[in-house]
């Protein structure tokens, strides 16, 4: 009775984590954008690994009266080699989880991962040279629990529930899934690393019921991959459609306006040899600039057309920072007049067109000049969101009335007084971010308005 509740223990148990390893591995990770991709083959290598162990284990503890005395030492560096395999694993995925994180503190953190495995190797070397060879092995398996299964494995459950934070920050269904995998990983930790199986049937029992917990947030967690694989699907979908309406947009308008220019050109030389026939009479210079100054604004509207239906080129990666000082540089000479604050939290890559970047910084900066008073404070920020990057912009203006908010971005709506704004620079704003995947939010927040757009992070 007690070998067949030990079979099915063992058999149970390792089954959990042969699932775990193929959960993740079943999961096409290629094309995620969420950073905790990279990561997650490390815990699927973890799962194999502790699967074949435990498996192993049940048969070593089923023919330990035959197979264990005939191979005694041999038993016992399996029993070791195996075990500390699916651990470093296990580690693994601490080390890498840790490299994704935007938390402050792991710099530091990096530096524990080597400094275990300088304890594990101190501590055997010493027993090898102190006690025999049985005992250090014995003592080897109880050294691979305590260094690398309780402190690797409570080390990334703690990483996944700070990712999980990260997650829930960006507003993503199902973050909180990662956070209970997080917590499962650190009893299942204790339970590995603190718990001996020679206290009993129960040990691994516990063992299996926090294996099968950390299964089930993982089921849970890995949805947020399909669910991201059917927003890409229709992203891709939109965007074959965006495609086509633009080309088609992009054909009008390069025809339309096309046909505008060549009247406009010749009504602008006409006014200038109609110029030269007036004499110095006021009033009909006035009257004719203002003919001028609608004849250029009509040119300049064609333009701005031309622009809003043009197709964006093939993403590379860029630095939004980079960018956004080259923007800043450009506008240089109209910034004098106000005071620039300027936060930026170092090097923060996305995939994208640096012209079309360029183009929505640049427009977002001359709104918010034009909506704040000379010598007003525009403030600007630059930082990681997550696995996406934020950019944001505050005025030192009046702001918005609040329904005219979802008015702003709509093409020819403007605020400005009449012959100053096309309204388009919003509507073409918001195209260029949202081919970009990303989205673009107007908000009122005293004193002025934020105009932001965050961008998902380009992978390293």
């Amino acid at each position: 009775m007690n070998e067949l509740l030990l079979f099915n223990v063992y058999l149970f148990y390792g089954l959990v984590f042969f699932t775990i390893g193929c959960v993740i591995s079943f999961r096409n990770l290629k094309f995620s954008k969420l950073t905790i991709a990279s990561a997650l083959p490390a815990l699927a290598l973890f799962g194999f690994m502790h699967a074949f162990h435990e498996w192993s284990e049940m048969f070593l503890k089923l023919t330990d009266n035959e197979f264990g005395s005939l191979w005694g030492i041999q038993v016992e560096l399996l029993r070791i080699t195996k075990l500390l395999i699916s651990f470093l694993a296990l580690v693994g995925f601490a080390w890498q989880m840790l490299e994704i994180l935007a938390a402050p503190q792991r710099r530091w953190l990096r530096y524990l991962v080597p400094g275990l495995l300088l304890v594990y190797l101190s501590a055997t070397l010493v027993h090898l040279a102190i006690f025999p060879a049985e005992h250090s092995l014995a003592l080897s398996v109880n050294l691979t629990r305590w260094i690398f299964g309780l402190a690797g494995g409570s080390l990334a459950g703690a990483a996944m529930i700070y990712y999980s934070r990260e997650l829930s920050a960006t507003h993503h269904q199902g973050a909180q899934a990662f956070a209970y995998c997080g917590l499962a990983l650190i009893a299942y930790a204790l339970a590995a690393g603190v718990l001996s199986s020679d206290w009993g049937i129960w040990v691994p029992i516990v063992r299996m019921l926090c294996a099968a917990g950390l299964l089930l947030g993982l089921v849970q967690a890995l949805k947020l991959f399909d669910q991201e694989y059917l927003q890409l699907v229709e992203e891709q979908q939109r965007r074959i459609m965006r495609s086509e309406k633009l080309r088609a947009m992009g054909e009008l308008a390069s025809g339309i306006a096309h046909e505008i220019k060549t009247p406009l050109s010749y009504a602008t030389l006409s006014c200038d040899l109609l110029e030269r026939q007036l004499d110095e009479a006021p009033e009909p210079r006035r009257q004719l600039d203002r003919i001028r100054h609608g004849l250029h604004r009509a040119s300049h509207i064609s333009q701005e057309v031309l622009h809003f239906a043009r197709q964006h080129s093939e993403p590379s990666r860029v630095n939004l920072q980079q960018i956004t000082e080259s923007a800043l540089d450009l506008m240089q000479h109209r910034l004098k007049g106000f005071k620039l604050k300027c936060a930026f939290e170092g090097d923060l890559f996305v995939d994208g067109d640096p012209v079309k970047l360029e183009e929505v910084v640049i427009n977002l900066v001359n709104n918010a000049m034009d909506a704040s008073e000379p010598g007003g404070v525009l403030s600007l920020t630059l930082q990681q969101h997550g696995d996406r990057v934020r950019f944001a912009l505050r005025d030192h203006g009046s702001g918005i009335h609040a329904e005219q908010l979802h008015q702003a971005m709509s093409p020819f709506f403007t605020t400005k007084p009449q012959g100053q704004g096309t309204g388009l620079g919003l509507a073409i704003c918001q195209q260029i971010v949202q081919q970009h995947q990303g989205e673009l939010v107007l908000a009122n927040k005293a004193p002025g308005l934020e105009a932001s757009f965050t961008l998902p992070r380009s992978a390293p």
